[in-house]
């Protein structure tokens, strides 16, 4: 009998925990420009206290807040302009209280500019009246209302604390913390390395999907394109590195030449795990004395699918000290379900990430979505699919929010796994649980967002 999908991601687990923890061992300096997704080895701490002195925080006039107490629009307080400050510039040197004819001072100030010491806030640009003394060329503002001590001033220090934790030890690095450690002056930070995984298709009737001259008796690659690009998506270094014959000695020998030197931490092929006479994989992860986790599970698609530990060269033992093998089924929508709920568990556990949290969302039928309401109880009763009890079953589907604010989602109803044009217009996976064999339209399911 085969296994269920939540006892091979259990094996999954224990496998990728054992696999991980040399792998977990391996950091790296990294630029903080391509830290992003990286999971930090130590916590980052900030090297300075920001900002280092008091900035405006708006474009407008750096000037004495006490100064405008009794401003009005009927009897506004004149300033003079004595200069300009932009962000970066100098520091101005200090004005007096009174300026030329008994007039205050101030200086024009940009978002960002270093607050000169003389004044104590700013006013907005559009919160005063400009004028200018065409006999002079002096320039000058009108304030018409109070002004507040410390009005649009970012004060020193404010921000960052000299030592404040940026980022934990061991969490994953996001934007966000790019933005801060580069505010700080922080440029590298050590990283786990990623993880490395070459890719395969097989399949003599395979030409490369690059192929300029189509040949008519085969068909273009279309799972290598399509895996190599998720897996970049999911942050990992991934090679594609040939297509395999169904030849188990040309099978062997070009396996054998990518495990020699321990470059790949995962291996993935799609196609030839089946029990045809050109299901070649099997045959040849048995001659490389591989320890075969699972082969077959109870899902749909993906059922063929097939787990194991690959020995390195010079590892006779079947030990967790090997090489992740993962053999996904040849139709593309069937290699693309077992790529997203057996591999991405398997990479994130590896790295000692948390495996993603399904959201829930409402199931729609296709003539409830094109009138945009929410369906009636009647229409919630109606039978959308019905499901084999002995398996979990993974659809396509299209997600989106509904007039109330909750998440609906519309099965893809054309699901053969060989099909790619309807897997194409989804735009997330739908789980539908063993046990569960029918689904109507108001239920609600788990959905994985593409």
């Amino acid at each position: 009998m085969a296994l269920s999908y939540a006892e091979a991601v259990d094996k999954l687990t224990v496998e990728a925990q054992n696999q991980g923890a040399v792998y977990r061992e391996q950091y790296e300096m990294c630029s903080i420009l391509k830290a992003s997704g990286r999971m930090a080895k130590d916590a980052v701490r900030s090297p300075e206290t920001t900002p280092k002195f008091d900035t405006s925080a708006m474009d407008g006039y750096a000037l004495n807040s006490e100064l405008t107490a009794n401003a009005t629009a009927e009897s506004p307080v004149i300033f003079l302009v004595k200069g300009m400050i932009a962000a970066g510039d100098e520091p101005i040197p200090a004005f007096g209280d009174a300026g030329l004819d008994g007039v205050y001072p101030c200086v024009e100030i940009m978002t960002g500019a270093r607050f000169p010491e003389t004044f104590d806030c700013c006013v907005r640009i559009e919160d005063t009246v400009s004028f200018s003394d065409e006999s002079s060329d002096r320039c000058y503002i009108k304030v018409m209302r109070p002004a507040k001590p410390r009005q649009h001033r970012r004060l020193a220090g404010s921000d960052f604390k000299e030592g404040d934790v940026i980022i934990s030890a061991g969490a994953v690095i996001s934007p966000a913390h790019i933005m801060a450690m580069a505010s700080v002056g922080v440029t590298e930070v050590e990283v786990l390395r990623k993880p490395r995984i070459g890719v395969f298709s097989t399949g003599s009737e395979m030409q490369p999907a690059e192929a300029t001259k189509p040949n008519l008796h085969r068909i273009r690659d279309a799972n290598g394109p399509h895996i190599m690009a998720t897996l970049s998506d999911w942050g990992v270094d991934a090679d594609f590195l040939e297509v395999l014959d169904d030849n188990a000695d040309s099978m062997v020998k070009k396996l054998l030449y990518h495990i020699t030197e321990p470059k790949y931490d995962i291996i993935i092929s799609t196609g030839a795990v089946s029990t045809g006479r050109f299901d070649t994989v099997p045959t040849s992860l048995k001659r490389l004395n591989t320890r075969v986790v699972f082969h077959r599970i109870a899902v749909k698609p993906g059922h063929p699918a097939l787990f194991g530990i690959i020995p390195r060269q010079g590892d006779r033992c079947s030990g967790s000290n090997g090489i992740a093998y993962f053999g996904l089924p040849g139709n593309p929508v069937a290699a693309a379900a077992c790529l997203r709920f057996l591999v991405n568990p398997f990479i994130k556990i590896f790295q000692d990430q948390q495996l993603e949290v399904p959201l829930r969302a409402r199931v729609r039928s296709e003539e409830i979505e094109k009138t945009d309401i929410i369906a009636s109880s009647e229409n919630c009763a109606q039978l959308l699919s019905t499901f084999p009890p002995d398996k979990d079953v993974f659809r396509p589907g299209i997600s989106h929010r509904l007039s109330d604010g909750e998440m609906g989602v519309t099965l893809i109803q054309d699901h053969s796994p060989s099909k790619v044009k309807p897997f194409a217009a989804s735009n997330c996976w739908i789980h539908i649980h063993r046990g569960h064999t029918e689904l109507r339209a108001g239920d609600m399911v788990d959905v994985f967002l593409n």
